[in-house]
């Protein structure tokens, strides 16, 4: 065949012997593509964003969800633990910023969590991890079997299944870039897991079946809860008015990749990033609050407890 065909009959083979439909491929899809995991990720962007790569993996985000025996995984000290002992984790929830929660071996939270700030151990209520919790902090959970690709919030978590990037990094629609997507679907990425509700199901805590880039309402419950909570400054930015009528978005102040290196997240020191924007009315600090505490911020009067609904003081007479 390839002697009366000649050398283009030739070429034809090989190229269809190596993929030739990865060659000719226009797009990709990250909703029916798979999760490959981070690791695949950092092979290539090591080298194209290797500054984003490193500054990102110093985040919380990597290291949601270890096992117990994982170097620095545990930052509790369980000498003080009156109520389970070490041997009983399996898995941990959260790098220790903040707090760590601990799950067994069958996924259940253990009865208290540990307050890194006040070195105390603090009670929880013991629920179901499988269901309330390792949705938003593993990467390509199935809810059904409790398996997941990658513990912790990888790069798909936000950028969606890489399957077919990996396969043809060129193709359009492989890969999610959050700046081409409308405003308000770029902060539902964020608020797939930062937010408080029930799937439609209403046996899960996390949105089932979410993908970065649809839309979390067709999945998801918002509780619009009214009181200060963990993990639901989505729920509280969307009524917000920096949201509503500011048309901010999360990444607006936070960069998740953290390449700033300042605590949350945050794109500049807290002061500075609010002035950014209310510079025209408030000059600085000392102005704008002159009875307040030394190392007071913006944050200590307009966000208390960490609420994202950055609250309008009513100013008092004789303040």
């Amino acid at each position: 065949m390839i002697k009366k065909y000649g050398i283009p009959a030739l070429v034809i083979l090989v190229l269809v012997g190596i993929g030739l439909s990865n060659i000719i491929r226009v797009d990709g899809d990250t909703h029916t593509a798979a999760y490959k995991g981070s690791t695949l990720c950092k092979m290539c962007h090591q080298n194209t964003h290797k500054e984003l790569v490193e500054a990102y993996l110093k985040t919380g985000h990597p290291k949601a969800f270890q096992k117990a025996d994982a170097e620095g995984a545990i930052v509790a000290d369980f000498s003080s633990n009156p109520v389970f002992t070490k041997d009983k984790v399996a898995y941990v929830l959260g790098k220790g910023i903040k707090q760590q929660a601990f799950l067994d071996a069958n996924l259940q939270v253990l009865p208290a969590i540990w307050d890194v700030k006040t070195k105390k151990w603090k009670p929880t209520q013991a629920v179901d991890g499988a269901t309330q919790c390792i949705g938003c902090h593993v990467t390509g959970y199935n809810a059904e079997t409790k398996a997941y690709v990658e513990a912790g919030v990888g790069c798909e978590s936000c950028h969606g299944p890489g399957g077919d990037h990996v396969s043809n990094a060129t193709a359009k629609g492989s890969i999610l870039k959050l700046t081409e997507l409308p405003r308000d679907r770029q902060t539902m990425i964020c608020g797939g897991c930062h937010s408080k509700g029930k799937d439609l199901s209403g046996k899960f805590a996390f949105p089932i079946g979410f993908k970065p880039g649809d839309d979390l309402a067709k999945f998801f419950v918002d509780a619009k809860p009214t009181t200060p909570g963990l993990n639901q400054q989505y729920s509280e930015h969307i009524t917000s008015t920096h949201y509503t009528k500011l048309t901010m978005t999360c990444t607006t102040c936070h960069d998740p990749h953290n390449q700033s290196g300042i605590a949350h997240e945050l794109r500049k020191p807290v002061n500075e990033q609010c002035l950014g924007c209310h510079a025209a009315k408030i000059k600085d600090m000392a102005t704008h609050a002159p009875n307040a505490a030394a190392d007071a911020t913006c944050a200590t009067c307009h966000m208390p407890y960490g609420e994202h609904i950055f609250k309008k003081l009513e100013k008092k007479e004789g303040s």
